[in-house]
């Protein structure tokens, strides 16, 4: 179990630091960079914006996290936030197709 947790937690830091680091502009960036890993998931219109507009927020709340200096805790709430999010328009087989492949965003 705490292997499981610190996995998480390592996890999670990586995700927070790599977003803080991608310096988007905006939600059409996202969407126009990442518009074909989201076809390949077999994303619409409406799924590709509101995923973007998902990935543009916890970026936004993960830069302003480390420039405040963020515990782990945090960076936990921001991932379990995102999953929430992202579950009110996926279902939970597009989620899990959109986890294994997230590691793909630009």
């Amino acid at each position: 179990m705490k292997k499981y947790f610190l996995g998480l937690i390592i996890l999670l830091f990586s995700l927070n630091f790599s977003y803080a680091n991608l310096n988007y502009k905006s939600i059409e960036e996202i969407k126009s960079l990442n518009y074909e890993l989201f076809q390949e998931i077999g994303f619409d219109e409406n799924k590709m914006n509101f995923v973007s507009r998902v990935i543009y927020s916890t970026y936004k709340k993960a830069q302003h996290m480390s420039s405040e200096g963020a515990s782990p805790q945090k960076a936990i709430s921001l991932d379990k936030e995102a999953e929430k999010m992202l579950l009110r328009v996926l279902s939970k087989a597009e989620l899990k197709r959109f986890n294994s492949l997230k590691h793909k965003l630009k």
